[in-house]
């Protein structure tokens, strides 16, 4: 159970409710996740439910200067009758507020209240089975995600997409540089 190990609140807190996204078919809606070092914060889960009664669910994180734009990935994990979801994580696309400087945190355990939040809600949907997907540092992020709860991961599994886990530098550069 993911309220277990989260310290914030037990259901996301929202600005508003679902309401049309930017990309046509979907929904998205903010949640607060109060205040960060340089004032308050909000993640945005963007959603397509596939219509079939299905509990089985993907989570889309995004990397770096990024955010969920993908429909017509989205639109195929619906097609194969899973509800899709995405999160575009605080100081990012569609939670940057405007006096936010784009992408800045302190730690990268600062994201993972954005994935608690949106998992809570996910399952709340009643979604039972839920697959985390990541891409570039959202690879980065889950997978200190999945450590940080390997023993109570609320999720069945995880699929990186060319993840950043590593500088890919000479040993000169990433050690000296």
């Amino acid at each position: 159970d993911i309220d277990k190990k989260y310290d914030g609140p037990k259901t996301p807190e929202t600005d508003t409710a679902w309401h049309p996204d930017i990309l046509p078919g979907y929904e998205a809606r903010y949640v607060n996740q109060g205040e960060a070092f340089d004032g308050p914060c909000r993640s945005t889960i963007v959603r397509k439910l596939c219509g079939k009664g299905s509990r089985k669910a993907f989570l889309y994180i995004h990397g770096f200067n990024d955010y969920f734009f993908q429909s017509e990935m989205g639109d195929r994990f619906v097609d194969s009758g899973y509800n899709f979801y995405a999160v575009d994580l605080r100081k990012y696309g569609r939670s940057l507020l405007p006096e936010q400087t784009p992408f800045e945190v302190r730690d990268l355990q600062e994201y993972f209240a954005d994935i608690d939040t949106a998992l809570t809600l996910i399952r709340e949907e009643g979604n039972t089975d839920i697959v985390l997907m990541a891409h570039s540092t959202g690879g980065l992020i889950t997978s200190l995600y999945c450590e940080a709860y390997r023993n109570d991961l609320p999720v069945q599994g995880l699929i990186l997409n060319s993840p950043f886990l590593d500088m890919n530098m000479n040993w000169f550069y990433e050690k000296i540089l």
